[in-house]
């Protein structure tokens, strides 16, 4: 008999879900291509859509276009700002056909992006991001993003739709979700395969607390605590941005998970109490512990 995985391993790890995928469209400014997403959402097990800022969302046109997934139309959440529709995501993933300087040799393929997407899934909801059709996602997107992924595509034409992209990246988390469904089907995993069951950020323990991914929330709190030391030791708006990013590029590559930005909080706290200043507004009671 084949060694299964040990326990601790494959614990926090759920199935993979599509529903716990989430579609997130910035500033769309054509509504046609909001119901056309609905409908490629629908086709491929996609339920739930999220709204940043659009023109016109749930308006006739949008209707006609989302035939037979009107009821993705429906229940999509509209809000304001980008904050707003992932705050509750444990990564985010952005789509994008330009290099970023940062970043521009770290883009995933759509097949690969999709294998990450349905993984992350088995802990919590996983954003989607698309930008805006002329100009696709801003910098500060970007920056919040925990992989990008692109499409190589005929540089004569190179982008795509915004539908089309959404049914290209529909398919292809399709594939990678049935191919997870049959992994989890196994009564056994040789252990040879345990690292594919537990991602690395995800395999270290704490003796108190449990080890889960912190929401994109969690995450800005810690940054805003970090600027808000930053700015009382001196530094300038523009050093503290450049930090931050650096900062943030790096738990993108390393992963963090929650009671490692609690060390952060504390910290920062500590900090903040040997300044005398007032603590940050943005802690809640976990956090003080």
């Amino acid at each position: 008999m084949s060694e299964t995985v040990p326990e601790n391993i494959a614990e926090n790890q759920g199935p993979a879900s599509l529903d716990n995928i989430v579609i997130i469209l910035s500033r769309t400014t054509e509504p046609m291509n909001i119901g056309a997403t609905c409908r490629a959402m629908k086709t491929m097990g996609l339920k739930h859509l999220r709204l940043i800022s659009p023109l016109n969302p749930k308006g006739r046109t949008a209707r006609a276009l989302a035939h037979g997934s009107e009821d993705i139309l429906d229940a999509a959440l509209v809000v304001d700002d980008l904050m707003d529709a992932i705050s509750d995501c444990t990564v985010v993933v952005g789509t994008t056909a330009r290099m970023r300087q940062l970043r521009k040799k770290s883009h995933l393929e759509p097949a690969a992006a999709a294998e990450h997407i349905v993984d992350h899934s088995r802990g919590g909801k996983v954003g989607i991001l698309f930008g805006t059709e002329r100009s696709g996602l801003t910098n500060d997107e970007v920056d919040i993003c925990r992989y990008l992924t692109s499409v190589d595509t005929a540089p004569e034409h190179g982008s795509l739709n915004l539908s089309q992209a959404v049914m290209l990246y529909g398919w292809e988390i399709r594939k990678a979700w049935n191919a997870a469904l049959l992994l989890d089907q196994k009564d056994e995993i040789p252990a040879s395969e345990a690292p594919n069951v537990r991602r690395p950020e995800m395999r270290v323990r704490h003796p108190h607390r449990n080890t889960k991914m912190p929401t994109q929330i969690e995450l800005n709190n810690m940054y805003g605590h970090i600027a808000t030391v930053m700015g009382e030791v001196g530094y300038s708006d523009a050093e503290k941005l450049k930090f931050m990013t650096y900062l943030r590029q790096l738990h993108m590559r390393a992963g963090i998970v929650n009671w490692e930005t609690h060390i952060y909080h504390i910290f920062c706290r500590k900090i903040l109490r040997r300044l005398g200043v007032p603590r940050f507004e943005g802690l809640d009671d976990a956090q003080e512990d």
